[in-house]
């Protein structure tokens, strides 16, 4: 008899198929309920291990003994005539075939209760009958949701003084950022998913609410010298963990764990880029853990919208700058601290002594070195578009965000870059393609709905961005900022009905903001209450430029509000200046500087229009 045979009459070769497929069922089930307990990672790979190992012993064992009546025996002391080794292995047959069905089972029902098959159908008629609650919600059918889309949600912080929500805050944000380098991967922006910090929402709700398939939740502990970070990827539609992993280790593997997960979650939402690929995605850019754990403190401050948080991520990117000279994301992300240090007009910019060719002169030195020192060629077209803002290099600009696009299609901080660039140039055919795009996403994705609904009415088609509004208004009901934005571009089509019903609601849920007087007082003033306009621009601080020079317009005062901006040019911050171009009903004639750059840059901006809302100047008659 030959060995193979020999080996199938023993029944080695069904007790190996059992063996592989019970340690694999046992493996599923570790997987899911060690993270459950917070179990060490090396938990796991002592099992992994001990089952590895366990393999050639049972089969020696199922080589050497035999299954008979008077219980086990070697082989050599059976009798064959009274072997009942055929028995066993229709024992063993049934066994790994009982197993089989059952994962087989299970991997159906996996599909069928996935994303795709539970899909229902995106979009309602929208646009109700005139008088019939045109703008409220309706009873519709949520938007499609595409398959390879995630929200990172904050991680908690479980240690022990709890006092690392810096380190959870950060590490969340460039977990975010490195995933959103994927091409074929929709992240759900930090400003969406961080809403949902502490939330006690269960994760298909809030899935819903930010229109993802995929929601990746985890916590951190962190102690002197260990840190344990516990990572789980949840479809939300059945609530199935994909995969999960707890990380404990020494706080100087840190870098190798956000590396990890990005890494891994990658892979496990099966996006398109290969291995290598994805391991130069999730590069956090320096071997430092010092310098890594600086940046990460400025990440979480630099989220606040207020100076002194502002300053206080600065100080830590310059801290990490200085620990590791070839880290480029520091090096970027302090460069941006001075970009917006040069519009007065932000929240997060405070009075400095510094004027503003000095602080022109620290971003470019930050922005070369984080050109310099990028590993990506994606994290390298973006530093080269914010040095091409510092200048208003309007066309390189452009230039530079479509090659972005041109790597990562969907990329929102681009198309939006892109979308406010035409709006300067006053180029609104030039925008039907990326608002295309946009609304494509905006029924799934809220940060995309924004873009549609900042822009579309400064587009080449006013009356469809006004129907767009409507649409977009009834899926985010409870969307401060778009319902901020609905309300506007409703009112440039002088829908005032429709947009008093978007304004109500925006009261209802709305917190105080930078811009709380602005949509009241367009209200008012498309409905002919310009005293009440008036009262709104009184109660205004007087160094509240944006918001004066809102109200300033919608009241006719042009000279007011020129003479609002000039210190503006007098003083040399021609960004913050710029940043006007964005209105139509901006003239840029009286500025000087403006009007250079527009020279230099060839853009012939249409004359500016008329606000179609606004009150009638006074001494203009009826």
């Amino acid at each position: 008899m030959s060995f193979f045979a020999e080996l199938r009459r023993r029944n080695v070769i069904r007790v190996a198929g059992l063996y592989v497929v019970s340690a694999w069922l046992l493996v599923q089930v570790a997987d899911v309920l060690l993270p459950v307990f917070e179990a060490p990672a090396w938990v796991m790979k002592v099992l992994v291990g001990l089952l590895a190992a366990g393999f050639v012993p049972a089969l020696i064992f199922s080589w050497v003994f035999e299954l008979t009546p008077e219980g086990l025996k070697r082989e050599h002391e059976v009798d064959r005539s009274s072997s009942i080794v055929d028995h066993t292995a229709r024992k063993l047959d049934v066994a790994v075939i009982a197993l089989l069905l059952c994962i087989g089972a299970l991997l159906v029902w996996t599909n069928l209760r996935s994303p795709e098959a539970g899909r229902e159908t995106a979009r309602t008629d929208a646009i109700a009958a005139p008088g019939a609650n045109a703008v409220a919600p309706a009873d519709a059918s949520p938007a499609t949701i595409i398959d390879k889309s995630i929200a990172v949600l904050p991680f908690a912080d479980f240690s022990q003084g709890g006092d690392q929500s810096w380190f959870a805050d950060g590490l969340t944000e460039e977990i975010l950022n490195a995933l959103a380098r994927t091409p074929d991967l929709l992240v759900s922006a930090r400003t969406s998913s961080f809403k949902y910090k502490g939330s006690a929402l269960d994760i298909p709700q809030i899935a819903a609410e930010l229109g993802v398939a995929h929601v990746l939740e985890g916590s951190v502990r962190s102690g002197a010298n260990r840190v344990r970070v516990t990572a789980q990827l949840i479809r939300a539609a059945d609530g199935f963990h994909l995969w999960s992993q707890t990380y404990d280790r020494d706080t100087a593997d840190v870098i190798g764990i956000q590396e990890d997960l990005a890494r891994k979650i990658a892979t496990a939402m099966q996006t398109s880029m290969d291995p290598q690929a994805l391991a130069d995605m999730a590069q956090v850019g320096t071997h430092s853990v010092e310098a890594y754990q600086a940046y990460l403190r400025g990440v979480a401050d630099g989220n606040a919208s207020d100076p002194k948080s502002a300053q206080a991520a600065y100080d830590q990117f310059e801290k990490a700058r200085a620990l590791d000279t070839g880290f480029a994301a520091a090096h970027a992300r302090a460069a941006n601290y001075w970009l917006t240090q040069l519009d007065p007009t932000l929240t997060t910019s405070a009075p400095l002594d510094v004027p503003p060719e000095a602080m022109r002169e620290k971003f470019r030195e930050r922005i070369d070195l984080a050109i310099q020192h990028a590993t990506r060629e994606l994290d390298r077209l973006e530093s080269r578009a914010l040095k091409a803002m510092l200048d208003l290099r309007l066309r390189e600009s452009i230039e530079l965000r479509h090659r972005i696009l041109e790597i990562r299609p969907a990329d929102r901080e681009s198309l939006g870059a892109l979308l406010d660039l035409y709006t300067r140039t006053g180029e609104a055919e030039a925008m039907r393609a990326p608002l295309d795009k946009v609304w494509s996403l905006a029924f799934e994705r809220a940060e995309f709905a924004n873009l549609s609904l900042n822009y579309a009415h400064r587009g080449p088609d006013r009356v469809r961005a006004a129907d767009q509004a409507i649409e977009l208004a009834r899926r985010w009901w409870d969307d401060e900022a778009n319902l901020y934005q609905a309300h506007r571009a409703l009112l440039w089509d002088l829908r005032v009905d429709d947009a008093r019903e978007v304004l109500d609601r925006l009261l209802e849920i709305t917190t105080q903001s930078q811009w709380s007087s602005i949509p009241p007082a367009r209200q008012a003033s498309a409905e002919g209450r310009c005293d009440e306009v008036e009262r709104l621009l009184d109660a205004l601080e007087p160094g509240d430029i944006p918001q004066r020079w809102h109200l300033l317009q919608l009241l006719g005062r042009k000279q007011e509000a020129v003479a609002l901006l000039m210190p503006l040019e007098q003083g040399g911050y021609l960004q913050a200046l710029a940043g006007f171009l964005s209105y139509r009903h901006f003239d840029p004639t009286p500025f000087p500087s403006l009007m250079r750059v527009l020279e230099r840059e060839k853009v012939q901006r249409p004359p500016p229009i008329e606000l179609p809302f606004a009150c009638r100047p006074r001494g203009s008659g009826s």
